[in-house]
């Protein structure tokens, strides 16, 4: 470990900084397709069993901040995470060792460049894992300019868009899983639902999100989501 020279970027991410964070990031997943492991080298995985792990947590926790309409969309989405994560093809092209935690709180700047720092969270998982948690922070047409970044280093397949939502809604819940249970983030967690809602709703309404303004939900009025909840299980 070293020390990484940089400050924080204080204020609003601009056009530049966005798309640079996008080819650090592709540089990032190239070096580390290309590392040579040691064979002691020993580091989590970050997927369905860690996903579950954070679920029993937020299990015991959720009343802090959800309804019981709010908790039973979550559990849909939830669902819906594990069988894409099943169903995704875990290969040297999608999976490998990534940073998994690269929101702007772990990203500095020098002389106008990103660089990541605090690798405490670095393990095995899905590439667009990682860029969902920069994607989070984000509005719509800076998630579109990180993507091209990340694309002029390493080019995503076509039909990448419903993955990275997937991972997107899956590392938003697991934020909540890893707050929930610190009575001191309580109010804040409350506050955000409005938008985590809407993004679950948008997700298990089966409609992309990504790219698009989403337009807060107020929790207790679920009433548009009856339908969903006589749907029968995801799984």
């Amino acid at each position: 470990m070293k020390w990484v020279e940089g400050d924080h970027w204080k204020g609003e991410f601009t056009d530049s900084h966005v798309f640079n964070i996008g080819v650090m990031m592709g540089k990032l997943h190239v070096a580390s397709a290309n590392l040579d492991v040691p064979h002691n080298f020993v580091r989590p995985h970050w997927g369905i069993t860690s996903f579950r792990q954070d679920i029993s947590k937020l299990e015991h926790y959720y009343p802090r901040f959800l309804s019981e309409g709010s908790w039973r969309l979550y559990q849909k989405a939830i669902e819906m995470v594990i069988h894409q994560l099943d169903r995704m093809q875990r290969d040297a092209r999608h999976y490998g060792l990534i940073h998994a935690d690269l929101h702007s709180g772990n990203v500095v700047f020098n002389n106008g460049l990103p660089y990541p720092i605090d690798f405490g969270r670095c393990g095995y998982g899905y590439y667009l894992y990682d860029m969902a948690a920069a994607l989070l922070e984000l509005y719509p047409k800076h998630r579109w300019l990180l993507i091209q970044g990340y694309e002029s280093i390493v080019k995503l397949e076509k039909h990448y868009i419903r993955d990275l939502e997937c991972f997107f809604i899956m590392f938003m819940i697991e934020n909540y899983c890893h707050h929930s249970s610190d009575v001191r983030e309580t109010p804040g967690l409350i506050e955000e639902q409005k938008y985590a809602l809407a993004y679950i709703s948008e997700y298990i309404n089966d409609e992309s999100f990504l790219f698009k303004v989403i337009e807060p939900l107020i929790p207790e009025e679920l009433s548009s989501f009856s339908e969903i909840e006589k749907s029968p299980n995801i799984l």
